[in-house]
């Protein structure tokens, strides 16, 4: 067993797998102080071996105030060597309404908004799990 593990030590170094850009969200529903958005994530998974992610730890800000949180993405494969578009479906639980309200008022009338994502995602494929960061990827 020690054996089959440093050999397969070498064949599981990875790249970070990076979240390039966010485009075409659009609004799905709203109840209580749960947001759910859809939208198309451009994701680059520049590693041999496909992987899914399971966990998104992530803040919605709004011209850089914090005024939600992901609280649910659904699970996405993501294709081994490929930069692909993924569908997402994101569950968002906001916060700090008040503060922020003034901003949300902007978006409503559709006035320009710099929405940004950041924190982290977590990846799995059968006994591999990696934590990536997630910096600051605006988004409008």
């Amino acid at each position: 067993m020690l054996v089959f593990s440093v050999l397969c030590s070498g064949c599981l170094k990875t790249e970070d797998i990076q979240l390039k850009s966010i485009k075409n969200v659009t609004y799905q529903d709203f109840k209580g102080n749960s947001l759910t958005l859809e939208a198309v994530a451009v994701i680059d998974n520049p590693n041999r071996m496909k992987v899914k992610i399971k966990d998104a730890n992530l803040d919605l800000l709004l011209n850089d105030k914090k005024v939600g949180r992901i609280t649910q993405i659904e699970q996405i494969e993501l294709l081994a060597r490929t930069e692909k578009d993924y569908n997402v479906q994101l569950s968002v639980e906001l916060t700090d309404l008040m503060s922020n309200l003034p901003a949300l008022y902007r978006v409503l009338m559709n006035e320009t908004a710099n929405f940004q994502l950041s924190g982290s995602v977590q990846v799995s494929s059968f006994l591999y799990k990696k934590t990536f960061n997630v910096d600051r990827v605006s988004f409008r």
